[in-house]
């Protein structure tokens, strides 16, 4: 069959997302798909923010662009900037409501990846979105799972996409942090059997080896170099906004990935992390750190220089 291209776009407002694709499910973090042209658009809508920032990272994380829809200027607004500039998210398209001033919105921005945002009006969004240049991440299989049930007759489903390479029927993988040997027995796309899947597409792949008592949001399927790390040395660049500084034995929030997972900050030269539990987790893999008390909660960036358990 004919592999159609897709494009993932973190969407800021729900109504908007109901517009413009089918929901797949209920959720905190919830998947609106629509065909359009010759592109699959997934719309990404973090349901869980602003009542959970770690939800808005997790949707930023499997997106090549953004939909910020813009209704009101607050600290929610803030947040949300700052979080799509430590995501590294360049591509993106701002819808304002009426009645707000697009020249504070602009100001807030200013030094943000936000700032090269394009303003564009509702009615071009599916066209925008579409239109979007996605480069592709090559090399070993990567996907990143968000749900897994099971299914009688079928046995363990996963739910995910694949961030990196491609994935086939039958391969064998590494789930990490579970470090377990993964056999995948089938792949469906919008509910079609197939018998692989590349970069971008969300995939439901029924697997043995992995049993949903195992399961936690951003588990890692793949076959490229990671482990299951619970302390590592990474760089760090708070942002602007924050004025809080990075203090040695802080209780803080760690995003890698789609992971989210309680943190020590053990040492400051070198930074060095201890996380609560578990986590996947590979060399220069980019971590945002969090911190509930703080506005915003996203503190600053980073990237694992070396894991040391």
């Amino acid at each position: 069959m004919v592999r159609v291209d897709s494009v993932n776009c973190t969407v800021l407002s729900r109504e908007l997302a109901k517009e413009l694709g089918k929901k797949e499910s209920d959720s905190d973090l919830e998947f609106y798909h629509r065909a359009f042209g010759e592109k699959l658009l997934t719309f990404v809508c973090p349901n869980g923010f602003p009542e959970k920032a770690g939800t808005l990272l997790q949707a930023l994380h499997l997106s090549n662009c953004v939909l910020l829809c813009v209704e009101k200027i607050d600290a929610f607004l803030g947040e949300a900037i700052v979080a799509i500039d430590a995501m590294g998210l360049k591509t993106g398209f701002v819808i304002f409501g009426q009645g707000v001033d697009k020249e504070m919105f602009w100001k807030i921005a200013e030094n943000t990846l936000v700032r090269g945002f394009e303003e564009i009006e509702k009615e071009q969004a599916l066209e925008k979105v579409s239109s979007v240049k996605v480069v592709k991440a090559e090399g070993k299989t990567v996907v990143d799972l968000d749900s897994m049930f099971n299914v009688r007759g079928v046995g363990t489903v996963a739910l995910g996409f694949v961030t990196q390479g491609m994935i086939e029927r039958f391969q064998k993988l590494k789930a990490f942090p579970k470090d377990a040997e993964v056999l995948v027995k089938s792949i469906q796309k919008q509910d079609k059997d197939f018998a692989d899947a590349g970069f971008n597409e969300r995939v439901g792949l029924s697997v043995k080896g992995l049993d949903v008592e195992d399961f936690s949001r951003g588990a890692v399927l793949t076959s490229d170099d990671f482990k299951s790390a619970s302390e590592f040395e990474a760089s760090f660049e708070k942002n602007r906004f924050c004025k809080k500084e990075l203090q040695e034995g802080a209780m803080l929030h760690i995003q890698c990935r789609m992971q989210t997972a309680g943190c020590k900050i053990k040492s400051l030269n070198p930074i060095k992390i201890e996380t609560g539990k578990k986590i996947a987790a590979r060399l220069n893999e980019k971590i945002v750190l969090m911190d509930a008390n703080a506005k915003p909660r996203v503190i600053g960036k980073g990237t694992i220089a070396k894991i040391t358990l």
